[in-house]
């Protein structure tokens, strides 16, 4: 859901997702993780089939998912967030959220909720998600100046097979094995980003 991507972010948010206590440079300071509570429950309520039953119940401190240098605050950065989920006193679950900032904006969030990953969709309600191949592959055909008329006539293959591929629908490996070289990419490359 787009409402919730490239959303500002207050001084209290940017500082609980970028307390890391494991990590030099972070202040010693505590900070309150009920900010990310209160965050978690907020991207979680944007989502129109969320059931608002269940509520975000605890969090602990952000890490960071790849720090190359500890002596240094990346930016833009993501972090796992792990938490609690539950719904009207029930017992509850494990949550771990993904939160990536870029400056004062977050720009991305996924939360796993047991073994159920929720993550916001791009396409509106009721239309089917593009398959990530297809997002890639348009890129990829836009990097390389390739139209999908000539990647069809490159590759073989009928237009509306590169069209539906593109639009996301999950590749047959035939359409992998005869994109992947016209895009500049291995095969196995390739077939990695359609599973």
């Amino acid at each position: 859901m787009d409402a919730t991507l490239d959303r500002p972010l207050s001084e209290a948010e940017i500082e609980a997702v970028r307390h890391w206590p494991r990590y030099a440079h972070t202040s010693a300071t505590p900070v309150d993780s009920g900010v990310l509570v209160t965050l978690l429950n907020e991207l979680l309520g944007q989502l129109p089939w969320w059931d608002r039953a269940w509520r975000v119940t605890g969090a602990g401190h952000a890490d960071p998912l790849d720090m190359t240098r500890v002596d240094v605050v990346p930016d833009p950065v993501e972090v796992a967030v792990p938490g609690t989920v539950g719904r009207d006193g029930a017992d509850e679950l494990p949550l771990s959220a993904r939160i990536r900032i870029h400056g004062d904006r977050l720009v991305r969030f996924e939360v796993k909720v047991g073994d159920l990953v929720i993550a916001p969709g791009r396409e509106p309600a009721g239309k089917p998600e593009r398959h990530r191949f297809g997002v890639v592959l348009t890129a990829l055909m836009t990097s390389h100046g390739i139209s999908r008329r000539e990647m069809a006539r490159r590759c073989g293959l009928a237009e509306s097979t590169i069209a539906a591929a593109m639009g996301g629908r999950r590749p047959h490996e035939r359409v992998i094995k005869s994109v992947a070289p016209e895009v500049g990419m291995t095969v196995e490359d390739l077939t990695a980003l359609a599973d």
